[in-house]
């Protein structure tokens, strides 16, 4: 009888002992999800049936930044926001047919499949919720993602994002004209005209209009080395001439996104204007402006202590600690 009570107390602990198990192995997979310590370095993974080039660097909360989409590769940032990742563990994408990601058909370059790439990555790297950054159409891409995904955005940072279809804004060709009278106006100009038919064409485009995306050539001279190392796609441009998106429709559904946003602008930004960035701080419920003086569309290149230092306040605001 004392034998078959000392068993029954033996199964009894051994399952005690069981169920404790699980339970602190439950509890250490949970803490390891919200505390994920993604691996530095450069990576290649498949997503919706394409291979996408990704570089992680940094430590802290996983921040997402994709190129624009019309043909940069990842250089364009990574060189000079560094900074960034003393306050996340950033994740620099490249877009799908930019830098070493793989070509879709031209079709195939709509902001709907860039927040499918996205969301695919974040998926692939296992991590419950993000931050996104976005620069130019960077902006509208991930305001599109946490419009589809809302549950899996922290909070944005938005830089230099258009508003609506910038071919068709006075501004631009207002503030185009403000610059007429520096050396370089007339060459940018007749560049400016130009459309490109070859990916050589495209280079000698880009190169030629961007004078008008910086506040001063002495900011831009001390920059070159930047995008003398980005590579420009042709193809991606192509595609995203050839997309049936409307930038406009963002707008209906800008009011119904609840996360912190912060949206940053330089004040010589002659394409996406401050005027531009207001409204999207009037139509975001949850949103902070800040406006950088003497930069234009590369704010963090002309004025990084405005830029990041702008960004450190945002963040402590939300609590986030930060260097």
């Amino acid at each position: 009888m004392r034998e078959k009570t000392a068993g029954r107390y033996f199964i009894l602990f051994g399952l005690c002992l069981v169920l404790f198990w699980s339970s602190a192995c439950q509890k250490m997979r949970t803490h390891s999800a919200k505390n994920i310590q993604l691996i530095n370095g450069q990576f290649t993974a498949e997503i919706n049936h394409l291979k996408l080039w990704y570089k992680v660097a940094g430590q802290g909360p996983v921040c997402i930044l994709s190129t624009p989409g019309w043909g940069p590769s990842s250089e364009l940032y990574f060189l000079k926001l560094s900074q960034l990742e003393d306050m996340f563990t950033m994740v620099y994408l490249d877009s799908r047919g930019s830098g070493r990601s793989e070509r879709p058909e031209l079709h195939e370059y709509s902001m709907s499949n860039f927040a499918a790439d996205i969301e695919g990555l974040r998926n692939h790297l296992e991590v419950e919720k993000i931050w996104l950054i976005g620069h130019s159409d960077g902006g509208p891409m991930v305001l599109t993602y946490t419009h589809k995904y809302p549950d899996r955005v922290k909070g944005l940072i938005l830089v230099d994002a258009p508003v609506g279809d910038t071919s068709k804004n006075e501004e631009r060709a207002r503030r185009m004209q403000l610059r007429k009278g520096e050396p370089w106006f007339d060459a940018a100009m007749k560049q400016w005209g130009q459309m490109p038919q070859t990916q050589e064409e495209f280079d000698l485009y880009i190169k030629g209009i961007l004078p008008f995306f910086f506040s001063s050539m002495e900011n831009l001279e001390k920059n070159k080395a930047v995008f003398n190392q980005t590579s420009l796609s042709f193809h991606a441009t192509q595609g995203r001439g050839q997309s049936v998106d409307s930038l406009g429709d963002i707008m209906d559904w800008l009011p119904e996104l609840v996360q912190p946003v912060l949206i940053i602008v330089g004040n010589d930004d002659f394409i996406c204007t401050p005027s531009g960035a207001q409204i999207l701080h009037t139509e975001l419920p949850h949103s902070e402006l800040l406006v950088i003086e003497d930069a234009g569309h590369f704010p963090w290149l002309e004025q990084p202590e405005q830029f990041f230092g702008g960004i450190r306040i945002f963040l402590t605001k939300l609590g986030y600690p930060v260097k």
